[in-house]
């Protein structure tokens, strides 16, 4: 019975949030449709296009300027991931699974390849 008890914690331990282990960031592509726009990835500044890495349990803010086109935004929010999914599961038959819900690992970005559309304003 001892046995039993001692591989199923040891069981436990191992498998205790798979999200811990899972990749905490994603690239992220953002284009602007100008070339020559003035593009920022969570205030961060890039001229045209940009890869960025970013949290995978954070929003993504990104927009595009520039002089004669109205400014172009776009927000990419972050949902659970398949890790995190795997996670929830096992809380239901151990606890210590669940520990993975926390870390950026349980989650993803929505999008990963963003091109922002810029409209001409009539000035």
């Amino acid at each position: 019975m001892k046995k039993v008890t001692a591989a199923i914690v040891a069981f436990s331990v191992l498998v205790s949030g798979c999200s811990t282990f899972a990749p905490k960031t994603q690239t992220v592509s953002a284009v602007c449709s100008e070339s020559d726009a003035t593009l920022q990835v969570n205030g961060q500044v890039y001229e045209g296009k940009a890869q960025v890495e970013s949290k995978t349990n954070k929003s993504v803010a990104i927009m595009c300027t520039k002089p004669g086109y109205f400014p172009a935004q776009k927000t990419i929010d972050y949902s659970l991931s398949g890790t995190g999914v795997a996670d929830i599961v096992g809380t239901a038959f151990f606890l210590l699974p669940g520990i993975g819900l926390f870390t950026a690992g349980a989650w993803k970005l929505d999008e990963t390849n963003v091109n922002i559309p810029m409209v001409k304003s009539e000035k």
